[in-house]
């Protein structure tokens, strides 16, 4: 994992403060959550003093992963994540007078910085999974990859002090409890912004700041003809299996996390048509759909597979799990506060060379937000777009009600002309570009991880196809035809695909139609989610951490309402907003600051069949 912040003076022939380089050097312990004997870095400063960029690792050398920072006399480029072509792609985004132009044609999944003698640019790829966080103060413009670091630096500069306290935004905060991630570009620390999907950040000292959207890509129509819309997916079909080649220059097979959904089923046949060595692996009870599936595709595919169970004998009554505290303390550091604990993330462990994957993203393909909404009436897309931005209103104080309102306001108007577009294009942002992000973060201070699924050129191939379409999932099942035909025989998990569904045929291919049925989940653990358990004991447990928490936290979730939802065990009601309430709890106690809690596992009971 590699880590940048960009400096640059607003005024022409100022020089940067030596505080600023103090507090970064001492923020970065904080902000890159890996040991600090794990971590090399480089600096480079604009003779002038106006501009730098600094950047830190925990890569070792090797020939396949890149330096810190790379440069040429008067230019230096420092990126994270990947590049498709690193020679050829890195040269031209140090060589090219114009970052964004660069960024728009180039494979991979990453994010760019540039300095040079007339400043700083940033920018993000499509899928934003390698982020740009941005701030102003004191006359000095600062963009990092880390939230936290762009913090920190710039309160060192607006405190005089290299190792500040935090200054939290609680008031923007509230998406966090309705969806556990951010539904716009705000973070949880105070003048600390993300910069948008594709989008370019300039910061030349005497300008002013520059924030440029690049354009997205044109969606073209769906063909009529079932050969016509089998040609349609041929250009994405080309650039994923050309996303998924970089995995074969590693000497090591690659490791691929395989369900037995529809992602990891296409990324396992995007590595196989690529030529790509890998094997597999699946985590899960022994008779969930996952674990079932997963070993049909890898045996369809002739590939190596291993299942870790989470409950390896059949006769415990319980899961035993890390204690929610344990676990939302290192979310919130890892994450940086702006990702729920009910999703866990990697923890670091020494850096292997190994290459990793996973089907993670593959909802892009089948339409975003549209790809489980049944009801595409307009007042159907209209209610999905609301309930993105004002989930929870009920346990949620007025003012964050009011502040939602206000976020939801700003879509309503394009969701009335396209809602489809909005729904795909709200999972991009969002979804992928904000929720994603603590997850692969995590992933990439571990090992090489690759994500063909976000590569900048899949994901404009991606939006070529129309969302509509893409919703009905044939365009999914027409790829995973075109790279792997074996695995279209084997049936999905949980759901039939939705053009299934919905064009049920009345004698011809009624015989495919029929091979195609789902697998649903059955047995006592094979839908069971000890994270929505309604054991008394482990709901006490977040009742205790909430109740008690931090009085900041009323000022989004109304106090009566969460306590009411916390004492009924009987349902589900809000059930992950508990997580997600219980995250900020955490977040707003600034324990996440300190050392890690040493806490026993907790035993939660496994439902009777």
């Amino acid at each position: 994992m590699r880590v940048y912040l960009a400096l640059s003076a607003r005024r022409g022939r100022e020089r940067l403060a030596p505080l600023l380089f103090e507090a970064a050097h001492r923020a970065v312990g904080e902000a890159f959550p890996v040991p600090a004997d794990a971590v090399s870095s480089a600096s480079w400063t604009a003779p002038g003093g106006g501009a730098a960029l600094l950047g830190w690792s925990n890569e070792p050398e090797h020939e396949l992963l890149p330096g810190i920072l790379t440069g040429r006399p008067g230019r230096v480029l420092g990126y994270c994540g990947y590049l498709t072509d690193p020679e050829h792609d890195a040269d031209a985004l140090l060589t090219k007078d114009d970052l964004g132009d660069v960024t728009a044609e180039l494979g991979g999944v990453f994010s760019a910085f540039r300095a040079d003698d007339n400043g700083v640019t940033a920018a993000t790829a499509i899928a934003r999974v390698c982020p740009v966080y941005h701030a102003e103060t004191r006359g000095v413009r600062i963009a990092g990859s880390r939230a936290l670091l762009v913090h920190l630096v710039a309160r060192a500069l607006e405190t005089g002090l290299a190792d500040p306290s935090a200054d939290l935004a609680v008031e923007a905060l509230h998406p966090i409890v309705r969806h556990g991630f951010f539904t716009n570009d705000d973070t949880p620390f105070r003048g600390v912004t993300a910069l948008p999907a594709a989008t370019v950040f300039e910061a030349v000292p005497g300008e002013p700041t520059v924030i440029r959207r690049l354009p997205a890509p044109r969606t073209e129509p769906v063909p009529r003809e079932a050969a016509g819309r089998a040609r349609a997916v041929r250009p994405l079909a080309e650039s994923l299996v050309a996303a998924a080649e970089p995995l074969a220059r590693h000497r090591e097979a690659v490791s691929l996390a395989l369900s037995g959904g529809r992602d990891s089923r296409l990324m396992a046949a995007a590595l196989s048509a690529a030529g790509v060595r890998f094997s597999a692996s699946t985590h899960g009870f022994a008779d969930e759909p996952d674990v079932i599936l997963g070993r049909r595709v890898a045996a369809a595919l002739g590939v190596e597979h291993r299942v870790n169970l989470t409950v390896p004998e059949p006769s415990r009554d319980t899961v035993a799990v890390q204690h929610p505290l344990g676990r939302a303390h290192h979310v919130v550091r890892m994450c940086e506060g702006m990702n729920s604990a009910y999703e866990q993330v990697n923890r670091y462990r020494p850096y292997s060379l190994v290459p990793q994957t996973s089907g993670s993203g593959g909802e892009t393909f089948r339409g975003g937000f549209l790809y489980d909404q049944d009801d595409i009436s307009t007042d159907g897309l209209l209610a999905r777009v609301r309930l993105i931005f004002r989930a929870a209103e009920p346990i949620m104080t007025p003012a964050a009600n009011a502040l939602a309102a206000a976020e939801h306001a700003r879509w309503t108007d394009r969701a009335e002309r396209d809602g489809f577009d909005v729904l795909d294009k709200l999972y991009l942002f969002y979804r992928t570009g904000r929720w994603i992000v603590g997850s692969h973060s995590a992933v990439l201070m571990n090992s090489p991880y690759y994500h063909p699924f976000f590569d900048n050129r899949v994901i404009r191939d991606v939006l070529a196809l129309p969302a509509s379409w893409r919703r009905s999932e044939e365009p999914f099942f027409l790829l995973l035809r075109e790279l792997a035909p074996a695995l279209v025989q084997i049936p999905p998990e949980g759901k039939r695909w939705r053009f299934d569904r919905e064009r049920r045929p009345l004698l011809a291919g009624r015989r495919a139609w029929r091979t195609r049925a789902a697998l649903p989940p059955r047995g006592r653990t094979a839908s069971f989610n000890w994270r929505l358990s309604r054991d008394e004991a482990f709901r006490r447990l977040f009742t205790e951490q909430i109740m008690d928490g931090p009085a900041t936290l009323f000022e989004l979730v109304d106090r009566k309402a969460m306590a009411d939802v916390l004492a009924d065990t009987t349902g589900r009601r809000w059930s992950k907003q508990i997580w997600h309430v219980y995250t900020l709890s955490v977040l707003l106690s600034g324990a996440w600051r300190g050392p890690a809690p040493k806490l026993p596992p907790v035993e939660v009971p496994i439902p009777a069949a």
